[in-house]
């Protein structure tokens, strides 16, 4: 590498830890001011929220908005070269505009390698602590209850619940049908289940119970029956924080489990998984654009171009909600509802790119 090469990566990688403390230093003041009442009301002592919650928080803010912490430092930092005319001096010195995006990459693979590794395997481990503090200082974890809710315990046994409780264990309406070669071989219906969670059970109130067997049909009838299924009630839980907390092989693996058994709410983990590698991959067109945008010498200069910049950082975060969205709630696929916006984006930095002073 040229000394022209080494000056600009250390000027951009000194200026994206620059900005990154900044802007975490006022992201961490804002979620102080919001949550302090709850950490005061809850007894949080100063050394856990400084080294129980914050050191955790700041790899979670940073895996979340790193890209636009690498497009305001690739902004800042070119615009400054061009208000100095520094690129301009550069481009008449025979280096081609392209050439000179060389240092800008290897410093995006740089910060995109450390984002890639962070948020497949340490974050998850960061997430699962801060969590754990939350819920202790901020605000317990609450789920709702769900209708009409399904799952597939095994590959021969399916349940039902007309509605269901999670915090409780208790359900009404539940159903239970066993399958054998493909046909129905069991089926219970009970008014209500809920779990004793001192004798490890399920008890059961007002159930039908019918086998159909080769030579006729067995039905029973009750009040009261005790099973040990073997589903327990945190197998009917969902916390969407949950997803946050599991490295990417642990994800994977519980995904796999869940399409196994017939479980809803894949797409939120299939979402996690794949934005993982998107906001990593991200680094590249945040760099691209950031260099494009920032590397014309224009009036209004660097304020215009950080306003520029955060205008296209909020615009991709709104395309992003809108992707995931259809990929939660409808039929769009979790890995295009992730990676659309950077396609579009990409898009949009090959047309600035073109455009740019050459």
């Amino acid at each position: 590498m040229k000394k022209l090469d080494w000056y600009i990566l250390k000027k951009f990688l000194g200026t994206f830890v620059f900005i990154m403390a900044l802007l975490l230093g006022v992201t961490i003041v804002i979620d102080l001011s919001e949550k302090i009442d709850n950490f005061m009301e809850n007894h949080a002592t100063v050394k856990g929220v400084i080294f129980d919650f914050y050191v955790y928080f700041i790899p979670y803010i940073t895996s979340l908005i790193g890209p636009f912490f690498v497009l305001v430092a690739t902004i800042f930092f070119t615009s400054q070269l061009a208000a100095r005319s520094e690129i301009v001096a550069i481009l008449n010195s025979g280096t081609s505009f392209y050439r000179m995006l060389y240092p800008y990459f290897i410093g995006a693979t740089i910060i995109a390698g450390l984002f890639y590794t962070g948020n497949h395997y340490f974050v998850p481990y960061s997430n699962k602590k801060r969590i754990e503090f939350e819920h202790v200082f901020v605000s317990k974890p609450y789920e709702g209850v769900r209708f009409n809710f399904h799952r597939r315990i095994d590959s021969t046994t399916t349940v039902y619940f007309e509605n269901y409780k999670p915090k409780d264990g208790e359900g009404f309406k539940f159903s239970m049908d066993k399958f054998k070669d493909g046909k129905l071989v069991y089926k219970l219906r009970s008014e209500k289940i809920n779990w004793d969670s001192i004798a490890k059970k399920w008890h059961i109130s007002n159930y039908y119970i019918r086998e159909l067997k080769e030579d006729k049909d067995v039905i029973t009838k009750g009040d009261h029956l005790d099973v040990a299924y073997s589903f327990h009630p945190e197998d009917f839980s969902f916390t969407e924080s949950a997803k946050e907390t599991m490295t990417t092989p642990e994800l994977i693996d519980y995904i796999d489990y869940m399409r196994k058994g017939g479980q809803a709410y894949i797409e939120f983990y299939e979402v996690e998984r794949y934005r993982r590698t998107s906001s990593a991959f991200s680094i590249y067109i945040m760099t691209l654009i950031g260099v494009s945008v920032a590397s014309r010498k224009m009036r209004g200069g660097l304020g215009w171009h950080i306003v520029l910049g955060i205008g296209l950082s909020a615009l991709y975060e709104i395309i992003m909600k809108f992707t995931v969205t259809f990929s939660t709630n409808s039929s769009l696929p979790p890995v295009l509802g992730v990676w659309i916006p950077n396609f579009l984006y990409a898009g949009l930095a090959i047309y600035l790119l073109k455009k740019a002073p050459k």
